[in-house]
């Protein structure tokens, strides 16, 4: 330990004779590790971090798949849940769940809609956190009748009620029906369940739990407490005999679906699905690191080359080469710690960047609140610090340990370039350099190609000028068909009239906010069995929808006022429609039904243009309109407005409220514009298109340094034979050639292995992400020319004072 320790004061005496060394060497491991801990932050949040519910790796979700149909994580129905619940050995308890709905609050000045769950009653046993004050639901509370009690979360408590102990036994409205408040949970629910407000009974009607129910797959997740010593193994295994089962009994509705069990954590990354997004910037991030271990590995070894001579000393007096390695470790120990703190300390102004820069939705800002420098965050940064002291220190202290005394004193007693051993080393420390950052330039330009793509696709609309506005319609006054109608019909008529208004519409899906399928019949043609039946996507909309969106009708007619539910029902169908299913027919006229119990069959009275559902989408979905005035929309809890204006959508805003709470005073109005959700939906790739152009750029920025430190310590070491070669008659541009070709000879190498590991990229990135386009070489072959040009550059400025070498004054010198 006093060998270290002199070892170490030593090295500390010898950094800080070299403070420009020192600062180069700190800050270049600092930006490695900063990078790398911030970005770790996200991991940890998202896929490391536990749920804070009661012992979490207990806590798993019982989801439906369907393989033939691709469905892995789907719905379940209320018949299989109850099959579940009653049947299955390895759970505790099973709750299930109805998330994410929307609830209007009334009673203030303006009514609030907020998301909440409905849950069966076992839910919070089973999740293991109880409300802090008043119950949990009873069994009585699901029963039909019954399920008028709510549960608040703690933020809904201090908001509606100023955390009043009292609110317990008080009424709220929800939907236009009074709620008894039976409970309030623990601010911890609110981190365990973020975005959710509140909790009423999932209460189930005779006709979910109907044998013709089991293909209705509404509840959204089913949760299980695992008994002790059972694992997820052997929970999947009962879940599969039990789904092998249920398909014998109903192979109507059950044939071909199973079950997916998955812990609570698990479930959570496959849904948020950025497992895939979230390896790509660990890699990236890792590799920038690497190039800023590779650069401060040259600089030690440009370093000890200047250092030999002292080297070769402590050999020929005794020094074995264990005693030198660990010197030269000791020494490289003091950077790591420096660079390893304050890249720590850069790492919080970091995750505070990424937080904002996650602030594009609401999902995200609830993501990014997690984001903190936590336990495995800090081991993480600590095992990071201790690897790059090996990864940048041992190369150069083996080398130095390997070096004879004999040729060690033989180099330092004249100039060259510090031994052909280092040089080679070096080079190839900086080829190495300028591969990794050609290959992270041409990941993030095959990226930086695919958004500006998805940007500049046509979406098949006009989103400029187009305000939407979610009306919630699940409350009980609104059951009906002529009441929604009548909503529909009266917003839409004062919309019209408002000024700067050229259309309105509703839309029970808008394009960028939802999707939602259906399968039906073409009549005509033989009925296909339910797996077998063709889908489309599906939308029910009222008149004036085509003109307000903007989107072009190819042929035939549009929704009008006239067709009710006492007339013939129409549909309106899209161009992929019409390609997939009548490539050789006249569609108009052509009779289809949608299959989901409340639609008639239809005549194909209209052909509008295709309309992108997602931001960039290639290939168009078949889509299926169908009138609101003749369709029972009561499946539908929301609608949308949408408002074509000739003036600033701000503007609009508060008149489009006022229209609304002049026929319903509440009813909650939620108001963005289009361009404002396609922005919403691009907002993870910019993201990401930000964060790999800023972690390319600074691998470019060290190679280039690396570059320049390269060519220029060797310019300084071979002054005497530069001085030589011009005394001799060497012209200044033949100095300038030498020395541009040596810095080119590095770069040219970098760049080849760099063009051959980025050439499998596109074909990479199209298999971790849905949806990406395929794409050429082009990328690469543009980073390569970039990074030549940067490089060069680099070469350029000592090459040029190479060239301005005075003979005399370095001959003098030596």
């Amino acid at each position: 330990m006093r060998g270290w320790w002199q070892d170490l004061r030593y090295g500390l005496r010898m950094l800080a004779k070299k403070p420009g060394f020192t600062a180069v060497a700190v800050l270049t491991l600092a930006l490695g590790i900063a990078i790398n801990t911030t970005i770790f932050s996200v991991v940890s949040a998202i896929l490391l971090r536990k749920p804070a519910v009661k012992d979490p790796d207990r806590l798993c979700t019982i989801s439906s798949k369907n393989l033939i149909k691709g469905y892995d994580l789907e719905g379940v129905s209320a018949p299989d849940f109850e099959s579940w619940q009653q049947q299955n050995s390895v759970f505790e308890k099973m709750a299930a769940v109805e998330s994410g709905r929307s609830f209007t609050l009334t009673g203030k000045d303006e009514p609030e809609s907020v998301y909440g769950d409905r849950v069966t009653p076992d839910y919070f046993n089973v999740i293991g956190i109880l409300p802090a004050l008043g119950r949990a639901f009873l069994a009585r509370d699901a029963q039909t009748g019954n399920g008028h009690v709510v549960v608040l979360s703690h933020a809904l408590w201090h908001e509606r009620f100023a955390a009043d102990p009292d609110a317990i036994g008080k009424n709220l409205e929800i939907d236009g029906v009074r709620y008894t408040i039976v409970g309030v949970m623990p601010a911890r629910a609110d981190r365990a369940m973020a975005g959710t407000r509140l909790w009423t009974p999932l209460v189930f009607s005779p006709k979910d739990l109907t044998p013709s129910a089991r293909a209705n797959h509404f509840i959204d997740l089913v949760l299980g407490r695992l008994k002790p010593g059972v694992t997820v193994k052997r929970a999947q295994a009962e879940m599969n005999s039990m789904a092998e089962r249920l398909a014998q009994s109903y192979p109507q509705t059950n044939k071909d679906w199973g079950a997916t069990v998955l812990t609570l954590q698990e479930y959570n990354i496959r849904s948020a699905n950025v497992r895939n997004a979230l390896v790509l910037m660990m890699t990236i991030v890792a590799l920038v690191l690497l190039i800023a271990c590779a650069n401060i590995a040259g600089l030690l070894l440009a370093r000890g080359a200047g250092r030999a001579h002292e080297l070769a000393v402590r050999s020929a007096v005794g020094a074995s080469r264990g005693r030198l390695l660990r010197q030269m470790l000791a020494e490289s120990f003091p950077i790591a710690v420096a660079g390893g703190g304050t890249g720590l300390l850069m790492s919080v102004w970091g995750i505070d960047l990424l937080r904002a820069g996650f602030a594009f939705n609401e999902y995200g800002r609830q993501q990014a609140a997690g984001f903190r420098l936590d336990q495995p965050t800090l081991l993480f940064t600590l095992a990071v610090t201790l690897l790059t002291t090996i990864l940048f220190g041992l190369v150069p202290a083996i080398r130095a340990s390997k070096a004879s005394p004999r040729d060690a004193l033989s180099e330092s007693g004249r100039t060259g370039s510090g031994g052909a051993g280092r040089a080679r080393l070096r080079g190839a420390l900086v080829a190495g350099e300028v591969a990794l950052a050609l290959v992270l330039l041409a990941a993030a330009g095959i990226v930086i190609r695919e958004v500006t793509r998805e940007v500049r696709e046509p979406n098949g609309f006009n989103p400029q000028h187009l305000l939407i506005a979610n009306l919630d319609v699940s409350s009980r006054q609104y059951q009906e068909l002529d009441a929604r109608i009548a909503l529909f019909s009266q917003v839409t008529e004062k919309l019209r009239h408002l000024p700067g208004v050229q259309n309105a519409g509703v839309d029970s899906c808008v394009p960028m906010g939802c999707l939602d399928n259906a399968t039906f019949d073409i009549a005509g043609q033989p009925p296909q069995p339910p797996e077998k039946r063709p889908s489309a996507a599906f939308s029910v909309v009222g008149p004036d929808y085509f003109r307000a969106m903007q989107i072009p009708l190819m042929r035939g007619r549009e929704f009008s006022d006239s067709d009710s539910v006492h007339t013939p029902v129409v549909a309106i169908v899209n161009q992929e429609f019409v390609q997939r299913f009548f490539p050789k027919e006249n569609a108009i006229g052509m009779q289809i039904e949608v299959k989901d119990g409340n639609h008639k069959q239809a005549q194909i009275v209209g052909i509008a243009g295709n309309v992108s559902q997602y931001v960039g989408q290639i290939t168009p979905d078949p889509r299926i309109y169908e009138c609101y005035l003749q369709i029972p929309v009561h499946a539908f809890s929301s609608m949308t407005l949408l408002i074509r204006s000739r003036v600033e959508t701000a503007e609009l805003s508060p008149m489009v409220r006022l229209a609304v709470w002049t026929v319903d005073k509440d009813q909650p109005v939620r108001i963005q514009t289009m361009q404002d959700l396609i922005a919403n939906n691009l907002g993870g790739d910019k993201l990401l298109v930000g964060l790999m152009t800023l972690f390319a750029g600074l691998a470019l920025g060290l190679a280039t340094v690396g570059i320049y430190g390269v060519i220029a310590y060797s310019v300084t070491q071979r002054t005497r034979e530069i001085g030589i070669r011009v005394a001799l008659g060497a012209q200044r541009k033949d100095v300038l050639a030498l020395v541009l070709w040596e810095g080119g000879m590095l770069t040219g190498i970098g760049c080849a292995a760099g063009v051959v590991l980025a050439l499998p990229l596109p074909r990479l990135f199209s298999g971790l992400f849905d949806g990406f386009a395929p794409q050429g070489p082009l990328a690469a072959i543009v980073v390569a020319c970039i990074v030549v040009a940067v490089s060069l550059l680099a070469t350029y400025i000592p090459a040029r004072r190479a060239a301005k070498v005075d003979p005399i004054a370095a001959l003098h010198c030596e």
